[in-house]
């Protein structure tokens, strides 16, 4: 597999360099959602530039010579730079539309995504089913000209600023728990639909997420995202693109690169913290791990220019999510007491980040499903290994 840019796509990784350097600001930076009027406005920049919707053809709003990379090479220098992704839109939304939805569907959605005219909410989990997706209970019943909703979900974490709502829902309760499932899209005034803020609280604030309530909520028929009760097919395929468009190990990079900078430069006691052999012997260690990272994003991007990235992602996202924690430990232990101080103390290593990191690094091997479910969809789909049941399950028994 060749790994290296070509001419063209290195050409347009340049332009986006070029373009952050000169137009990410402080006020931008920081954050991954677009969810402040500066960070649409940020994001409405690269819209105008043609550069969401590059991966896709002119008809949907695409480009007239789509490069097959380019949402993938977009979305890692923005999380090198730490400015707002289009992962979850473009990445997750428009891919599964796009491979799944109708004409009409595409039509109406693809332009408006590439365009930066609406945010999304992913409304996947439930208080019963948690990372078990195959369990969820929100009730979607067919009455003839639309569907009614009712249903709870929760850890939505767009909920309170997306336009619309990519829910997960169950449509046949009879049916085997994952055949009985499908995709519908919401909009996210519609009657009926409320939430509940929730907070997940780390050194650097809280970041919101929410509990959400569908209350016979009325959806039009023709927002049923591909085939009713396969939903789950489609959710799975949706959640394949967000193990590495939204987790993007890009972010692990920039948080080593960070802290070995400060490692470079710190001192303790009269001396040169990066003198340490413990140190370097750890730090080189860990930088080998990092670039199997790169290595294994790159892969996963490569695939996904021909396919859904289904083993690969689930080893981007297994590897990432065990990175992250490795560089979040690693640090606090270069810090010593100090890597505890929280932001706002003058003695604080990095503004006190690394402590939000080693808060928040127990969801990031969660999300977009555990690392041991990812090592289970590896066993079974690229080693051909056998569920609990010993029933073996390999990519062409795919249904």
């Amino acid at each position: 597999m060749e790994f290296d840019l070509s001419l063209e796509e290195a050409g347009f990784r340049d332009e986006v360099k070029a373009f952050l350097e000169a137009e990410l600001t402080e006020e931008v930076r920081g954050g991954m959602f677009v969810d402040t009027p500066a960070r649409v406005a940020f994001v409405d920049k690269l819209a105008a530039k043609g550069w969401l919707g590059m991966g896709f053809p002119e008809k949907y709003g695409g480009s007239k010579k789509p490069i097959a990379l380019a949402q993938f090479i977009l979305n890692v220098e923005l999380e090198l730079a730490h400015a707002p992704i289009v992962g979850k839109n473009v990445g997750v939304i428009a891919n599964t539309i796009f491979h799944n939805g109708s004409e009409e569907m595409k039509d109406e959605f693809l332009p408006k995504v590439f365009k930066n005219e609406c945010q999304w909410a992913l409304s996947y989990t439930e208080p019963q089913a948690g990372t078990d997706l195959a369990a969820l209970q929100c009730k979607c019943e067919d009455k003839g000209d639309h569907w009614l909703v009712n249903g709870t979900k929760r850890f939505i974490t767009s909920a309170h600023f997306a336009d619309y709502h990519w829910v997960a829902v169950r449509t046949d309760p009879d049916a085997q728990k994952h055949k009985g499932v499908s995709i519908i899209i919401m909009d996210a005034d519609a009657e009926g639909l409320t939430y509940t803020p929730q907070w997940c609280v780390g050194s650097t604030g809280a970041e919101r997420t929410n509990e959400v309530f569908y209350d016979n909520v009325k959806v039009p028929k023709n927002r049923l995202v591909g085939e009713i009760n396969k939903g789950f097919i489609y959710l799975m395929q949706a959640l394949d693109y967000e193990r590495f468009a939204i987790i993007s190990f890009a972010a692990r990079v920039r948080r080593f690169n960070k802290v070995a900078e400060w490692v470079k430069e710190a001192e303790f006691g009269g001396k040169k913290l990066s003198d340490d052999p413990a140190i370097r012997s750890k730090f080189a260690t860990l930088a080998t791990r990092v670039e199997i990272g790169t290595m294994l994003e790159k892969m996963c991007i490569c695939v996904a220019a021909e396919r859904v990235p289904n083993t690969e992602a689930a080893m981007n996202k297994a590897w990432a999510s065990t990175i992250g924690t490795e560089i979040a430990n690693l640090a606090l232990d270069a810090m010593g007491p100090y890597g505890y101080l929280w932001d706002g103390s003058e003695h604080a290593p990095l503004e006190g980040e690394m402590v939000d990191q080693y808060l928040m690094h127990g969801h990031s091997r969660v999300a977009a499903a555990g690392v041991d479910t990812s090592k289970t969809i590896i066993a079974r789909r690229l080693l051909g290994l056998p569920d609990p049941l010993g029933k073996p399950f390999l990519p062409n028994q795919a249904k």
